[in-house]
């Protein structure tokens, strides 16, 4: 019946978005596993710092990141915080720019939808440039309309930046969960790499969504 199957492609979606969910949280602890263990070679003092950073998202990621929907504003504390983690690890070298409009608090949004946009600045831009580094970020959301942009500035004669797991891994969430109520851009240019995301959010949809 047509009843059975829309509840099979519900399950399979669920399915789907639950191993998707998993693939991100290793990814992200490895990567900042490998940021604590240079700075501990060099014996820096900002170890201790960067390891307090740590669990605190890992806290947020096991206890809070599990539900379907999340309030935006447990995400955009996710970016800060990963920011200061960032920032304590390049220090003079990273030059940081955070943007932050929004205009109701109550938006629901799938967790950790934004932060691989953030992460790959750093993964594929600062991390690979041998000069000084900037990562812009800008966060809008007016009238249900989110608007995201990640800018990374990058050396120009490095090769042609392939997307991570982590992007890879949101495309298809996206289809997903927002399958036409968004819209996705990147711009991979000789010095700057450019993320741009449109969302449409809804707060009692996606409230009612999670309590399911």
């Amino acid at each position: 019946s047509l009843e059975k199957q829309k509840q099979l492609v519900e399950e399979k979606l669920k399915s789907e978005l639950n191993f998707l969910r998993a693939q991100i949280n290793p990814h992200f602890l490895f990567n900042t596993l490998n940021n604590i263990y240079a700075l501990a070679r060099k014996q820096s003092d900002k170890t201790a710092d960067l390891v307090m950073g740590l669990s605190k998202m890992l806290r947020f990621i096991l206890y809070e990141a599990t539900a379907p929907y999340i309030p935006l504003e447990k995400e955009v504390m996710l970016i800060k915080e990963y920011l200061a983690l960032e920032k304590l690890r390049y220090d003079s070298r990273l030059h940081v720019v955070y943007e932050e409009s929004i205009d109701d608090e109550n938006y629901q949004i799938a967790p950790l939808l934004l932060l691989p946009f953030v992460e790959n600045a750093f993964k594929h831009g600062v991390s690979e440039s041998r000069f000084e580094a900037s990562v812009f970020i800008s966060l809008t959301v007016e009238k249900k309309m989110l608007n995201f942009e990640v800018r990374n500035s990058k050396d120009a004669d490095l090769e042609e930046t392939e997307e991570g797991i982590g992007l890879n891994n949101v495309r298809r969430r996206l289809s997903l969960l927002y399958p036409e109520i968004h819209d996705l851009t990147i711009l991979n240019q000789s010095k700057q790499y450019t993320a741009r995301l449109t969302l449409k959010l809804d707060v009692n949809e996606f409230a009612e969504m999670s309590d399911r």
